[in-house]
């Protein structure tokens, strides 16, 4: 699991996330996305287009990032997840608490849009 940074000129901060996301590697993500976001003052965006799985341990992260800057009063948001990934966050719920978007450009669009 691999997390990448990048800013756009833009309202957002853009992160891609790669790989897996289970007990082995959740901690890891968890430490390295609260760093990311502590060190920002925009709305981010995940890039999770890289993401071939999620365990509970990997979403426990997710919701705790949105928790996170939704306290902060910045938006969370998720582009790209594949259609399994997808479906995970259906079942359970999280496309009712974080924004879930086919791609970067409705991401973008809905942070603009929130005004």
């Amino acid at each position: 699991m691999m997390i990448d940074v990048a800013e756009f000129n833009g309202p957002a901060l853009l992160m891609r996330v790669r790989g897996r996301i289970n007990v082995l590697t959740a901690d890891v993500f968890e430490i390295d996305a609260l760093r990311t976001v502590a060190d920002s003052d925009r709305d981010v965006i995940v890039d999770a287009s890289e993401v071939s799985y999620v365990s509970t341990a990997g979403l426990r992260v997710f919701l705790l990032l949105s928790r996170e800057l939704s306290q902060r009063g910045r938006g969370f948001h998720i582009f790209g997840l594949l259609p399994h990934i997808y479906r995970v966050f259906q079942i359970i719920g999280f496309d009712r608490v974080i924004p879930i978007h086919p791609d970067i450009d409705s991401a973008l669009a809905a942070i603009e849009g929130r005004g």
